[in-house]
């Protein structure tokens, strides 16, 4: 996902140095940008845009409108799959898994008192 920077830049320079790509650049103007070609969204070494992250104002970064579009369609595929592989792995293992006689134990006492208490 790239980042775009916004009307609300306050031309601070912090995010110069905050790019480990040095994908932003400074014009003539005054007006930064970013290169989408060498932003990588930091997701290579931090966990937050560091743009976005040394932003004084916070929207002076914004991910581009493009990078949004491709994110959510790369989402929306992926939501069932990794849902269905999720639930798959996590019932398997609920499955797997022996119960033990504690646990056994546990279990007759207590529904055994709930059962008092419902049917009186």
């Amino acid at each position: 996902m790239t980042y775009t920077i916004t009307d609300q830049c306050i031309a601070c320079e912090k995010c110069l140095s905050n790019c480990p790509t040095s994908a932003i650049t400074k014009n003539n103007n005054g007006k930064f940008s970013i290169n989408p070609n060498l932003c990588n969204d930091c997701s290579d070494s931090y966990g937050v845009a560091q743009c976005l992250a040394g932003c004084p104002t916070f929207n002076g970064c914004t991910p581009s409108i493009s990078s949004l579009i491709k994110s959510a369609q790369t989402t929306t595929s992926n939501y069932w799959d990794n849902w269905f592989a999720t639930y798959e792995r996590l019932t398997s293992r609920l499955k797997a898994k022996k119960e033990t006689k504690y646990w056994q134990d546990w279990f007759n006492t207590y529904s055994q008192k709930l059962d008092l208490l419902l049917h009186t």
